[in-house]
């Protein structure tokens, strides 16, 4: 009887150890996630304020759009295993046209 009680009480430390992990894991990917989008829209501003613009420029019209899909797949396996898969397409595009000639 004293050995049922103390296996249950080891299942029960292993899952909780299991979810810790699980759960560190997705904390740790979130911030990656959050990194790439940022770095994205940073490359997408630096393209758009570019060196080459200078304060008595003449003004141009211009189209600019930024899409990003991100997706995360967890697949659970027997005995416990876990596998966390994780997928982002980023697109941007940029149009401008020219200045008028004086």
């Amino acid at each position: 009887m004293r050995g049922a009680f103390f296996r249950r009480g080891q299942n029960l430390a292993d899952l909780a150890l299991i979810i810790g992990v699980v759960g560190l894991a997705f904390i740790g990917m979130e911030a990656y996630i959050r990194r790439g989008v940022q770095g994205k829209v940073k490359d997408l501003t630096d393209y758009i304020i570019s060196d080459k613009q200078s304060a008595g420029e003449d003004a141009v019209d211009s189209n600019t759009s930024f899409s990003l899909d991100s997706t995360m797949e967890s697949k659970e396996f027997k005995g416990g295993g876990r596998r966390l898969t994780g997928n982002e397409d980023s697109t941007s595009t940029y149009s401008q046209k020219a200045p008028p000639a004086h």
